[in-house]
């Protein structure tokens, strides 16, 4: 309680006492005067009025001169103030029939919806959804992980036919136009091996190898000997002229839609269909897919991958820098706009299904009343907390500060009802008599 050395009622007490002796004065000196004896009988109620309102007051929150008797209740009874206080909030303010009559005035999902729609709300809780995603990466076991997904790779591939593949890669190419591309880099290598000495050693040899072939007997040797010296047969010009024309071959084949390389096309597209139908191709793709899926080690690759990413998204992370936004700034522009995406596809289906609207409607009604229900022991332990820290003089100005015009004005209520009363008894007592 705040201590005021001259307040109202402190100066309306000590005006009773100066009146009280002023009129004790007059009465002394004037002893016959029936006006100055009523004078001191109204003083005399006053001032006892006023003391004894005081002393009541005082001793709600400190013992009055000492006095040792039911005074300084407030202190002494500390802890029934606090249940006091502790029932009246829970019952008054957090009551369960003022708490459901609050939340029936309130209408949820329109303030949830215009609250979700603002710019500022979507663009946080993307934000917030993205780092939600990194986190959820960097505590997961690697191992554990990268089993699971290998498993699911494995499933994928499994459905996918090598015939349904094969089908698809030739149509993709022959509309992409890949096929010339793809076709033009082939002749390019070949054409760079072809122009070689090597190469046309190759054709040489090949030649001469034919050529003993199909003399096996002594004429033929002897006729291919005369021949050869007098230069009617030059392996080695014919040697280059195959390379050359190898290397005209290959350069008309790397031409975009030259005629060889539409006809090899054609011819690469009609066998690739016939090859397709073939049930040993069938057999053998499916045999080198399950192989491949068996063989290939997925787990380990997939392993190194999340612990390098889950190594740069920690140093990212310390040095509060986003890692997707630093590194893949595509990745994470892509990922925020499909993110947003799906939140205002979110937002219209709500918008579009009354019976949505009313479930989540229902859920939160339902989650806000039980959290406010569950609140009024919480709060229990709040206040039980806060009253229970306070020094007694804290405790004093907490409840005076509140209530100290109306204490002031019982404390002078007491010596204006106590004069009023005391002119009362003095003229009924002078009626009596």
């Amino acid at each position: 309680m705040r201590k005021r050395k001259w307040n109202k009622a402190d100066k309306v007490l000590g005006c009773a006492f100066l009146f009280f002796f002023f009129a004790l004065a007059l009465h002394l000196n004037f002893p016959d005067s029936l006006l100055l004896e009523g004078l001191l009988f109204a003083a005399d109620a006053a001032l006892v009025g006023g003391i004894a309102d005081w002393f009541a007051v005082t001793a709600l929150f400190r013992k009055p001169l000492g006095f040792p008797y039911h005074t300084a209740i407030l202190p002494s009874h500390r802890q029934a103030f606090i249940n006091g206080s502790i029932e009246m909030v829970q019952r008054e303010f957090f009551s369960r029939r003022k708490i459901f009559r609050h939340l029936e005035r309130l209408h949820l999902m329109p303030m949830l919806m215009e609250w979700l729609a603002k710019p500022e709300v979507e663009g946080q809780l993307v934000h917030r959804l993205i780092h939600y995603a990194r986190d959820i990466v960097l505590r997961q076991d690697a191992g554990r992980q990268s089993e699971i997904a290998a498993e699911s790779v494995r499933r994928a591939l499994q459905k996918i036919e090598p015939e349904d593949l094969f089908s698809h890669c030739g149509a993709w190419l022959r509309e992409s136009g890949r096929d010339h591309e793809l076709l033009a880099r082939i002749s390019m290598h070949l054409r760079e091996h072809a122009a070689s000495d090597e190469t046309r050693a190759s054709i040489l040899q090949m030649l001469k190898d034919y050529e003993n072939a199909k003399t096996k007997s002594v004429w033929s040797i002897l006729a291919a000997s005369i021949a050869e010296g007098v230069g009617a047969i030059d392996l080695r010009e014919g040697a280059v002229l195959i390379q050359n024309q190898l290397l005209a071959m290959l350069d008309e084949l790397g031409e975009k839609d030259s005629p060889l390389q539409q006809k090899v096309l054609e011819l690469f597209y009609e066998k690739a269909a016939v090859l397709n139908e073939d049930p040993e191709f069938h057999q053998l793709t499916h045999e080198l897919k399950d192989n491949l899926l068996a063989e290939l080690p997925l787990e380990e690759v997939l392993r190194r991958l999340i612990d390098h990413v889950r190594a740069h998204f920690a140093e990212d992370k310390a040095r509060q820098v986003d890692p997707m936004e630093e590194h893949l700034p595509v990745l994470h522009s892509r990922l925020a706009e499909i993110i947003e995406q799906e939140y205002r596809r979110t937002l219209h289906l709500i918008e579009d299904s009354p019976e949505l609207r009313h479930t989540i409607g229902h859920f939160l009604y339902d989650l806000i009343a039980r959290s406010a229900l569950h609140a009024q022991s919480l709060i229990g332990v709040v206040i039980t907390d806060v009253l229970s820290r306070l020094t007694d003089e804290q405790l004093n100005s907490l409840v005076y500060d509140k209530v100290e015009p109306d204490l002031l004005w019982i404390r002078m209520n007491g010596s204006i009802v106590g004069a009023g009363i005391g002119v009362m008894l003095f003229v009924i007592l002078q009626i009596v008599s």
